[in-house]
């Protein structure tokens, strides 16, 4: 069977689309460097360091929350199109902040914007991608991500000199209304249509997606899944292979954010000063050197996702972080003397070791393994546990380090990296190069 291609505009679909996943990095990772600057303007104490780092993930776990909801009722698009609009309020309300408070305000707006588009993002990616190509399709989420992660390290350095954490939060205003003005032209996904019986509209979308003729066969199966797949009520959520399901999809975001990633991403800097590394604008250059690993080895990610399969890139991912992590905490045990560059590098290679598996993995599965009637509420819960738990992580590490030292937190760290590694050996299943509907007829009964 001939492989399903995209048209040319299904590709600009996508870069639009991917616009979201840049700024869930890059305002995710602003604060890395904006918070050297935040602390002596309005006094911070750890206490409030850590509240305003963490603080945008209270916002992403609400806007999780809610996310799939509106994705599953009002549609992926218009929930895209609502979330560029709480992107630009987000920014510029961080931008002008004169008052701690302001800023918090801000950074929670521009949390629900992260929230939402982390999950309707790959969604969206998932439900107009042709099989063969649906993991590298879904996986340019994360790489934007990491790009974005890595524009913001950037920005903050060229800001660094004058300080200006203003024009760090600002910049983000710019990509939110491009995307904005140019989501008013893409379709609708042909599942989503389909489910809601907009049987024409869906085909007119699906053809505008797909170059060749294999889509008809698609659409056939497409719509023989949408007819018992309508929208039901939490009911559905009680049937054993969909809490079981619900269960794999939950722990794996769960063991993504406990094994520290956004520790690295919020901190580097910090954790940097750590070492020998002793100016702010040093640390921020460090930090980029990180960011840029992570582009890196997330375009590889993107390139092989679908032929050496979700299993493979999650164990070697994790069995990257676990080794990284152990040499990272062994050196700040012994404080040996080239402290810093033993911590330049492991983090690096946690980072791409991070960026190989649970970086991109999880959200892919999530947007496979869930049947189409309750994808973006079952979405939302996993995306809810996993900014829960990335909350509870990024508020606690200072305060880890201070208990049990940089060395023993990120020993934490390398052990829950381990038990992630037979939770995925034990439990996740296989979907590349399966339909979504072919997915969903293996797994659920």
């Amino acid at each position: 069977m001939a492989k399903e291609q995209f048209t040319p505009f299904a590709l600009f679909v996508v870069m639009l689309v991917i616009l979201g996943s840049f700024l869930f990095g890059y305002n995710l990772a602003v604060i890395s460097g904006a918070l050297i600057f935040l602390v002596p303007t309005f006094s911070l104490t750890v206490m409030q360091q850590g509240f305003l780092v963490s603080i945008i993930l209270m916002g992403a776990f609400a806007g999780a929350f809610f996310g799939g909801m509106l994705a599953d009722r009002f549609g992926r698009k218009n929930t895209l199109i609502f979330t560029s609009l709480i992107f630009i309020v987000g920014a510029v309300s961080a931008a002008t902040a004169t008052s701690l408070e302001a800023l918090v305000v801000g950074r929670v707006v521009t949390g629900i914007a992260v929230g939402i588009i982390s999950l309707v993002a790959p969604l969206y990616l998932s439900e107009i991608s042709p099989p063969h190509y649906r993991g590298a399709v879904v996986s340019m989420h994360q790489l934007l991500v990491t790009v974005g992660i890595l524009s913001a390290y950037v920005v903050n350095y060229l800001f660094a000199i004058e300080g200006d954490w203003r024009w760090m939060f600002g910049l983000a205003a710019v990509p939110a209304l491009i995307q904005l003005c140019g989501l008013f032209f893409i379709p609708e996904t042909p599942e989503w249509l389909l489910a809601h019986d907009k049987n024409p509209k869906a085909l007119l979308a699906l053809g505008r997606l797909r170059k060749d003729h294999a889509w008809q066969n698609h659409l056939i199966e497409m719509k023989q899944s949408a007819s018992t797949n309508k929208r039901v009520g939490w009911k559905a959520f009680f049937k054993p292979s969909i809490l079981w399901l619900l269960f794999l999809g939950v722990m794996l975001n769960i063991f993504q954010q406990i094994t520290g990633i956004n520790t690295v991403i919020f901190y580097a800097p910090k954790i940097f000063l750590e070492t020998n590394i002793s100016s702010g604008t040093g640390a921020i250059l460090a930090t980029i050197g990180i960011g840029i690993i992570n582009v890196i080895v997330t375009i590889f990610s993107v390139l092989y996702i679908d032929k050496k399969g979700r299993r493979w890139f999650l164990k070697i991912g994790l069995i990257g972080m676990a080794f990284s992590l152990a040499v990272l905490s062994l050196a700040f045990f012994t404080q040996i003397e080239i402290i810093d560059e033993i911590a330049i590098v492991s983090l690096m290679t946690y980072v791409a070791a991070f960026a190989i598996g649970l970086g991109p993995v999880p959200v892919l599965l999530l947007s496979e393994i869930y049947p189409l009637q309750i994808r973006g509420r079952a979405m939302s819960i996993a995306m809810f546990a996993n900014w829960l738990f990335s909350y509870f992580v990024s508020l606690t590490f200072l305060d880890l380090v201070k208990g049990i030292g940089v060395g023993g937190t990120f020993a934490v760290y390398g052990a829950l990296c381990i038990i992630c590694l037979w939770f995925v050996w034990r439990f996740i299943p296989e979907t590349k190069g399966k339909s979504l509907e072919e997915i969903e007829k293996a797994l659920t009964y």
